[in-house]
């Protein structure tokens, strides 16, 4: 896909350094710009009990870092195999129509929503969480540098139903792409602890941020759909007595504060 997409050299490694160059990229500048935002210029409005830990960022940042580069090695074999007509990539709509873009969609977040929360509440039993998961959750108040701060196998399992259906079935490589980004992006929205949306089928912010401090709820990708079913839903709306006031931000509930001046952070 990469080849065709960027013309690049139909080998693993020119594959291998687009995918790290650009995973890098992405990373240090969405996460960059968000934590610039949330973390420095509205810190006082949005999380006035926040000071930067540069230890901590560091952490984050190298394990962000060696997440992606383990990923472009694993994910590197998925796209070698796409160059080579392995595969149900497809370019051009009227390939399969308009009725079936849309249905592949819908069948593509079925089971992306299911395959990633049941290999997260894997990641979550005792034997893959010390060996694997825990390298994310040693993060419990996450910050927009903690979105990509994986183990690579980590991050990589849970990215792997993205990469198998279009293995599976034939998928638009405008939805493929589409759907890999965003989940880069939303994962940076996930933690950065404010909560623009309340609607509870949405996983959003304040059910990641409720993962992170209580481990084994709220473990779904895009939806709340499985935890319900599955029995690991925690409504961010109520109150735990535990959690600190200000860890889960309604962006609502900022907007009577004023603006004030910004946190440095090194």
């Amino acid at each position: 896909m990469l080849i065709k997409l960027l013309g690049i050299d139909d080998n693993p490694m020119a594959i291998f350094l687009v995918l790290m160059t650009g995973g890098l990229l992405t990373y240090f500048l969405v996460s960059g710009i968000n934590y610039l935002i949330f973390f420095v210029w509205l810190r006082k409005r949005v999380h006035p009990d926040y000071h930067a830990d540069p230890v901590e960022n560091r952490k984050a940042r190298f394990w962000g870092s060696i997440s992606i580069i383990g990923n472009a090695v694993l994910t590197m074999p998925f796209h070698l195999a796409l160059a080579h007509g392995y595969g149900k990539l497809y370019w051009d709509v009227d390939d399969y129509g308009w009725g079936w873009l849309v249905g592949s969609i819908v069948v593509y977040l079925v089971v992306t929503e299911t395959l990633i929360y049941w290999t997260h509440r894997l990641l979550h039993t005792d034997f893959f969480y010390d060996r694997l998961h825990k390298y994310h959750h040693q993060f419990r108040l996450t910050t927009s540098w903690v979105s990509t701060a994986f183990h690579p196998v980590d991050s990589f399992a849970q990215a792997f139903p993205h990469h198998l259906c279009v293995f599976l079935f034939p998928v638009h490589a405008a939805v493929y792409l589409t759907m890999v980004g965003f989940v880069t992006v939303w994962s940076v929205m996930i933690h950065d602890r404010v909560s623009f949306v309340r609607w509870k089928l949405i996983n959003y912010t304040g059910h990641h941020t409720l993962h992170h401090w209580y481990y084994r709820s709220n473990l779904g990708q895009f939806t709340t759909i499985w935890d319900r079913i599955g029995g690991t839903y925690m409504d961010p709306e109520q109150h735990y007595d535990d959690l600190p006031e200000g860890v889960v931000v309604r962006w609502q509930d900022t907007k009577a504060k004023p603006a004030l001046a910004p946190a440095t952070e090194s």
